[in-house]
């Protein structure tokens, strides 16, 4: 594998880290901020929706500049977006600069993922795509835990300034590690033809409803935790941990199921995970507070990001083959429907969370794995999508 798909992946590291780094101290940030609990959590779609709207259309912007000087300068303004987080004077200021990075992320996270396919040839892109998404891995085991102990022993603000280092240690890796690569030749790639493909669609459908789900829970899970076994602060980073864990071992099972065109078993296979791990948080927040077992509540976090995860590089796979010459801008939007699926999962939770209470979160989780399990039921239309010629996809309409 080449060193620049590794190098990609601390995009990916930087991203995560930034994005849910605050997330083991949402209690503690919104009492700071007097807000609630679901009203601090849209801390995270107010960074995931503007990266979803943003990403096809930066993958656009910047389709004729070359590619590097992008990721370097974006990663630079994504750090300074998270210096000036951690001296937001208040939860409005700290939203719109959390808007604004996610701008920055629609620039910087597309373009990791569309480098792949230039770099490695098609039978090792499953693998590749997995190691690129894997960063993601390294934040949620390393990046993540390791903030919420920043912020336990420093206080919430202190995540992100540690955030913006981690954006700028980065730097380094993308300068030294990519190679240059030039704009491609020809006018952009459109958008419209990609929605007449039925197979496109499907694996568009499949990626919003899978972290969607997850993120019903995710977004909430310090909390979660807080309330399931009594531990705060510092603590919390020790089960986020498995987090990091449970999507490092998803993504080397979906990235072999993927190379071995095991798309759609490994993708009804998620969605049963998905449903029932979620599904499990109801039973367990009905019990007394403080009353479950820390090794319980790390499995079930272990295997809900084990199945979130699995589904990346499937997904992705099944793209680059579909998508002919447009699959850089379908690997970007499908980047952006990732965004959206974190989104409307933080959305949805924080509904729950505020008029139902937390015990509901697993229920409406649930709901969304049930939805992906069905389409992922679908019969195959592999073949369906060759006959919307691929080949077509990357002309304008």
């Amino acid at each position: 594998m080449p060193f620049a798909i590794f190098a990609l992946a601390a995009i990916n590291i930087a991203i995560g880290t930034q994005s849910f780094v605050f997330a083991g101290l949402l209690s503690e940030l919104a009492g700071d901020l007097d807000v609630s609990i679901g009203t601090a959590g849209l801390l995270v779609p107010a960074s995931s929706l503007t990266f979803a709207v943003t990403a096809p259309f930066a993958a656009s912007l910047v389709s004729k500049i070359e590619r590097k000087r992008v990721l370097v300068a974006g990663l630079i303004l994504l750090a300074l977006c998270n210096a000036l987080c951690a001296v937001a004077p208040s939860f409005a200021w700290l939203f719109a600069l959390r808007v604004l990075g996610g701008i920055v992320t629609g620039f910087v996270g597309s373009l990791a993922t569309i480098a792949v396919p230039s770099l490695v040839p098609p039978e090792r892109r499953g693998r590749a795509f997995a190691v690129v998404v894997g960063g993601l891995t390294v934040a949620l085991v390393l990046g993540v835990p390791l903030g919420s102990v920043v912020g336990g022993y420093f206080g919430w603000r202190a995540t992100f300034e540690y955030s913006a280092l981690v954006c700028l240690l980065s730097v380094p890796l993308i300068v030294f590690g990519v190679p240059r690569t030039d704009p491609l030749p020809g006018p952009r790639a459109a958008f419209a033809p990609l929605f007449r493909s039925h197979a496109i669609l499907r694996v568009f459908g499949l990626t919003v409803l899978g972290f969607a789900s997850a993120f019903t829970i995710v977004s909430y899970l310090g909390p979660i935790i807080n309330q399931l076994t009594g531990v705060t602060g510092a603590r919390v980073g020790a089960l986020q941990v498995f987090i990091g864990v449970g999507s490092f071992l998803g993504l080397a099972a979906g990235g072999m199921a993927a190379d071995r065109k095991m798309m759609r078993l490994g993708l009804m296979t998620v969605f049963v995970l998905l449903a029932l791990d979620i599904a499990a948080y109801s039973r367990a927040l009905s019990l007394p507070p403080q009353s479950v077992a820390q090794p319980f509540v790390a499995g079930l976090i272990l295997v809900l990001a084990s199945a979130m995860f699995a589904a990346v590089p499937m997904n992705l796979a099944q793209l680059s083959q579909l998508a002919g010459p447009a699959t850089p801008v379908a690997l970007a939007l499908n980047g952006s429907l990732v965004a959206l699926g974190q989104g409307l999962g933080a959305i949805w939770g924080g509904a729950i969370a505020d008029y139902a209470g937390l015990i509901w979160l697993g229920g409406g989780g649930a709901a969304f794995a049930l939805g992906g399990l069905a389409l992922a039921a679908r019969p195959d239309d592999e073949r369906r999508g060759a006959a919307d010629h691929p080949a077509r996809l990357g002309a304008k309409s």
